[in-house]
């Protein structure tokens, strides 16, 4: 489906106490610790290691949450951001990166509910997950 399409596919609404996550990473390492990590704590890690996959995977699953990486190739995290700002908008995002002069925290409506910067803290990580998730 088109990205076009995908707005008008009506895929605004997410469910706020669901435990799916979504982790888009092109790293294989991230994706593994974290998917570990968060599927350890009783939630439901789904993982993406392209932008473009990612879109396809929030429409079908519905995520409570994405965590995303910003440099990736092709369809980056900062691209996937603008798409879920435009089209899910109730769609929590939490920003992770080595490089965050790629994407300061807030910029042009594109604002993300949390940012870190790797390595980061994953119990900081978690905590701002479950702030997020109202758990």
């Amino acid at each position: 489906m088109p990205l076009e399409e995908e707005a008008e596919a009506g895929t605004r609404s997410f469910p706020r106490d669901s435990r799916k996550i979504l982790i888009v990473d092109n790293d294989e390492t991230i994706l593994h610790m974290l998917k570990r990590f968060f599927d350890a704590r009783g939630y439901q890690a789904l993982v993406e290691r392209e932008g473009l996959k990612a879109v396809e995977r929030i429409r079908v699953e519905k995520p409570a949450v994405v965590l995303t990486d910003i440099k990736m190739p092709s369809f980056s995290g900062v691209d996937l951001i603008q798409f879920i700002r435009q089209n899910m908008k109730d769609i929590p995002i939490i920003v992770m990166t080595a490089y965050p002069y790629l994407y300061p925290e807030r910029r042009n409506g594109n604002e993300v509910e949390a940012y870190f910067v790797k390595p980061f803290d994953i119990d900081e990580m978690f905590s701002s997950v479950k702030r997020i998730l109202g758990g």
